[in-house]
């Protein structure tokens, strides 16, 4: 039984791990090969959709620590996400934009920035986000929700739209990433 648990977790961060390996190849690819790197990211992005479900374009993803663990039907397309912090999304999460025409979104989306996430963000299961949007650090949004405007105060979010249900938050879902900060201050070998 014990085994069995330890396989499970094991797995767990391998999946974690494997997809940030991804992102972080796909980008060398994108933003160094030139041309033929940029369709060899294309197409390891789609290899990415068919294991795991998530639809991404690796070179509009910067973010300092992203945890993936359950991902199925997850779109986080090219649009641009953008954090410096550590960012938990759940299964099912989309993040899409308000209009293809709007003036913001096409700035934004021209720096790869539609999303701006702070650190110790975390969306649950199923929610939608309507970009172009930006939330602070500490904030939670639960399952099942609707993300439409800018979120400037750290707390719990639920509904449709969204709206603050707590102040504290935890960083229970983001704890197992280290923080830029926590990796600087490591023993050198």
């Amino acid at each position: 039984m014990l085994h069995a648990i330890k396989q499970g977790v094991l797995a767990f961060w391998m999946i974690e791990r494997f997809i940030r390996l991804h992102i972080g190849i796909c980008r060398w690819l994108h933003f160094r090969l030139g041309l033929p790197g940029r369709a060899l990211a294309a197409i390891l992005d789609r290899v990415l959709l068919f294991l795991y479900g998530i639809d991404l374009h690796s070179a509009s993803i910067e973010v300092g620590k992203l945890s993936i663990s359950h991902p199925a039907g997850i779109l986080l397309g090219g649009n641009g996400l953008k954090s410096s912090g550590r960012v938990a999304i759940m299964s099912g999460v989309k993040l899409v934009a308000r209009s293809p025409n709007d003036p913001e979104y096409l700035r934004r989306h021209a720096l790869r920035e539609v999303f701006v996430f702070g650190d110790n963000v975390v969306i649950g299961a199923n929610s939608v986000v309507v970009g172009p949007v930006d939330i602070c650090d500490n904030v939670v949004i639960a399952a099942l929700s609707l993300v439409n405007r800018s979120i400037t105060e750290p707390g719990v979010y639920a509904g449709s739209p969204v709206k603050q249900v707590r102040d504290a938050v935890s960083d229970e879902w983001v704890s197992h990433l280290a923080t830029a900060h926590q990796q600087d201050k490591r023993p050198e070998r």
